[in-house]
């Protein structure tokens, strides 16, 4: 199932956690995402962060303190 950025918001702000691949959005939909985690009290996975940069995950880390997490895993 394909949702649009503006569908996985609304799951996010409604309270539902969600796990995302970071390459399938870019940075700015990942930074509107942790804020709707934030503001929704959810949890938000982000999966394949290789091409984002350390600043870019600390930008998203303090979007959604304690709501967002990152699998460095490969």
């Amino acid at each position: 199932m394909i949702l649009t950025d503006r569908q996985l918001n609304a799951i996010v702000l409604a309270g539902g956690g969600l796990v995302v691949d970071a390459p399938t959005l870019t940075f700015n939909q990942l930074r509107e995402l942790a804020a709707s985690a934030h503001d929704g009290n959810a949890e938000l996975v982000v999966k394949n962060v290789g091409g984002l940069t350390a600043d870019q995950l600390q930008t998203l880390a303090a979007t959604a303190p304690g709501r967002i997490s990152f699998d460095l895993t490969t």
